[in-house]
């Protein structure tokens, strides 16, 4: 199901991008095909804006079937006439986009005393003009001799995000212990912050007990717009439909915290938390400046307490977050499928992308998981040639070079 071609706008509902993807109409509903490993790579080593949306062309729609697509597909003229009107597309911001596009579960803590983390840089910057410059919807030209054949399918952008980001800081923990990590301390080796402070843990409604905690995702409360407006008007279905269904979601008007956790009995100490500051800063909701740089990500958190009891090796409860998180995305049941040569067979399918490659990487014989010594990066690699330490030629001459000046 590649997708050709596919383009870039920003909802203006939402404030936030989308993803407008051309879809041949007989393609909406298929079953996903195996899911390539080399496109599964792409997508996890992207680095910028650019390189995510053309890894999201060629693996294929984050969402196949007509029910979960409900309302997000259009004729694709008809949604350029509408620009104005149902989806309300307006063109593509540099500078809202890089806020959305935050990458980096791999990027080091920045401070010692909060859990800020490094921003993109220029070379990010540099991929998202041209991102703009070559896919913006607006500029798409008119796609009439398109509509017979063809439908235009809305993503949003946040969930595509999401799901590598997700992917990534679960699947780094297995290429770390694989390379001999120490299991004892494996989470902070996997770039989570150690949550200890008392005023921190209250700030992000975390309990009493040691967490463990990353950036996950941009908090959409802090979309254009006023910070206020952006939480009454928050609707985790039309803005992060792929977040939505994996999560159960609680508010508390109480406090001034998201509270979500990942669904199913017992998951209760894998959350995603954010704070959204609904005190006014300097009197005024929407001056940001003022606000503490933590309040800008959305954040995995994992409690230390799992059913009560309080755990101290991080790989017990490395291991408690892969099954929860395999509990909730997929595990197909298998049936007799009466067809000759495939007689047992799934009886379910994926029935969104991130399903589709996490199947990949559990049925994955002859490739292993490797984060890579430099960018902490985790890809399948294959298993011919060796094991290896980087996930690039780049990332391995960059690595030698810095280890060589350490030395002189």
């Amino acid at each position: 199901m590649r997708t050709n071609p596919i383009y870039i706008a920003r909802d203006g509902k939402s404030g936030m991008h989308v993803l407008v993807r051309i879809l041949v109409v007989g393609d909406i509903g298929a079953d996903y095909l195996p899911i390539d490993p080399d496109g599964f790579n792409e997508l996890m080593m992207a680095r910028d804006a650019r390189s995510l949306v053309l890894a999201t062309q060629g693996l294929g729609p984050m969402f196949a079937s007509e029910g979960d697509l409900a309302g997000r597909i259009f004729v694709p003229s008809e949604l350029q006439r509408g620009i104005a009107g149902e989806m309300d597309l307006v063109p593509s911001d540099l500078g809202v986009l890089l806020s959305e596009c935050y990458f980096d579960p791999y990027a080091e803590p920045v401070g010692t005393g909060d859990m800020g983390y490094k921003e993109v840089g220029r070379t990010a910057k540099k991929a998202a003009r041209e991102l703009i410059d070559e896919f913006d919807f607006v500029n798409a030209g008119n796609l009439s001799y398109l509509d017979s054949r063809f439908r235009a399918v809305i993503e949003p952008l946040h969930d595509w995000i999401f799901a590598r980001n997700l992917l990534s800081i679960v699947l780094r923990i297995g290429g770390l212990y694989r390379t001999g990590a120490d299991p004892k301390t494996i989470l902070e080796t996997a770039r989570f912050r150690k949550v200890e402070p008392v005023s921190l843990k209250e700030r992000f409604n975390m309990g009493s007990a040691t967490c463990y905690a990353i950036p996950i995702a941009f908090n959409p409360f802090y979309r254009t717009g006023n910070l206020l407006v952006n939480d009454v008007t928050f609707d985790a279905q039309k803005i992060w439909p792929l977040y939505n269904s994996l999560t159960d979601i609680k508010k508390s008007f109480t406090q001034a915290v998201i509270d979500h956790h990942l669904k199913g009995d017992g998951n209760e100490f894998v959350k995603f938390l954010t704070s959204i500051e609904a005190a006014q800063a300097d009197g005024r909701f929407d001056n940001r400046k003022n606000h503490p740089e933590e309040n800008k990500w959305w954040y995995l958190v994992v409690s230390s307490n799992i059913d009560g009891k309080s755990i101290d090796d991080q790989m017990q409860i490395a291991n408690r977050i892969l099954q929860a998180v395999d509990g909730r995305l997929f595990q197909p049941r298998i049936a007799y499928s009466g067809v000759k040569m495939a007689e047992i067979a799934p009886e379910q399918k994926p029935r969104n992308m991130l399903e589709a490659m996490w199947l990949l990487v559990r049925n994955h014989p002859d490739h292993y998981l490797l984060t890579c010594k430099r960018c902490m990066r985790t890809v399948l690699s294959g298993t011919q040639g060796g094991e290896r330490s980087f996930c690039s030629n780049s990332c391995r001459a960059t690595w030698s070079k810095e280890h060589s000046a350490k030395k002189r």
